[in-house]
């Protein structure tokens, strides 16, 4: 036993002094940013004013107007957003990090799964929500959008020290919120009908036959911490254009960063 005590004690300071090793290792560069493709000088830079990060986002997402609410035209479950895009972070004070212009870039697909065995059709350029004229498994309209989001974004960082100097503003606990918007436009819009026909799983697709506004803007919100945050986007424009639905997108959902 009395042999024993002496190894633990080394056992453990070599591992307190492996940790420290690997601390030291972690800290040595700073950590690797987007920007840093365009700018070899840029990664040696003290401090930045402009960061990037790769976000992904997803939730519900709902058709609100003519006096649906969520759920009545459209379910709830199965009605879905998914968003993948780069997101630009400048620092608006150059001697803190409070407040940020957050902008990108981003590819946002909408869903909408339609109850009640009906979907959308169009005739003399005016799109319309009727019954179909077979009973259908599921009904759904897509929307693939590339939308250019924007904040301004409150919430302060801490600032890092590495060991060669350079200093950034990281803080993955932090909380934060944004508000601002976005604009876009409409990539590709399409509904899939799936149905059984003589015992066969039919599935038809319309793609691009529908009279849409293809221009999209609105307002968008987040808050949670760096990392992880619950986001909402509320579509200004209706959906259809010159169409008795006028409808505008919500959304709402988890957002990574």
């Amino acid at each position: 036993m009395k042999t024993l005590i002496p190894l633990i004690v080394v056992l453990a300071c070599s591992l307190s002094f492996a940790q420290e090793v690997e601390k030291t290792k972690e800290l040595e560069k700073a950590p690797f940013d987007f920007l840093d493709l365009f700018d070899s000088d840029r990664r040696e830079k003290e401090l930045v004013r402009t960061t990037t990060s790769l976000v992904l986002a997803a939730g519900f997402n709902q058709a609100l107007g003519d006096g649906n609410g969520i759920g009545d035209a459209y379910r709830f479950w199965g009605s879905s957003t998914f968003e993948i895009g780069l997101e630009f972070a400048t620092r608006l004070h150059p001697e803190n990090d409070r407040i940020r212009f957050n902008y990108g870039l981003a590819m946002r697909m909408n869903t909408l799964n339609i109850n009640d065995n009906k979907g959308f059709s169009t005739i003399n350029n005016v799109t319309t929500l009727e019954p179909l004229r077979v009973d259908v498994d599921r009904s759904t309209f897509t929307q693939i959008n590339i939308v250019a989001p924007f904040h301004l974004e409150f919430g302060p960082h801490k600032i890092k020290t590495y060991k060669d100097g350079i200093k950034r503003y990281r803080d993955d606990d932090a909380f934060v919120f944004g508000i601002g918007g976005y604009l876009g436009f409409v990539s590709t819009s399409s509904q899939a009908i799936k149905f059984d026909r003589e015992g066969r799983g039919v599935t038809a697709t319309t793609t691009n036959d529908y009279e849409v506004n293809n221009f999209l803007y609105g307002l968008s919100a987040y808050a949670g911490w760096d990392h992880l945050q619950l986001f909402a986007t509320y579509g200004l424009n209706d959906i259809f254009k010159d169409s008795p639905l006028q409808e505008k997108m919500l959304s709402f959902g988890i957002r990574i960063r």
